[in-house]
């Protein structure tokens, strides 16, 4: 799988979750849990950016 492939699954996953914080019968507590994978997601697209462009620190 390329980079273009699993940035589009990620971001496609991502907009799933953002599409269901549109439901007005969500809990307080199922907003909060689906902010924070909305947010896991930034973070791992993030990575899987700097992974490709071999941005990032590197430790020997």
């Amino acid at each position: 799988m390329n980079y273009q492939e699993v940035k589009s699954q990620l971001e496609a996953l991502q907009m799933q979750l953002v599409n269901k914080m549109q439901n007005p019968n969500l809990s307080i507590d199922e907003k909060i849990e689906l902010q924070r994978a909305i947010a896991n997601y930034d973070y791992i697209i993030e990575l899987t950016c700097m992974n490709h462009f071999e941005r990032g620190t590197v430790i020997h």
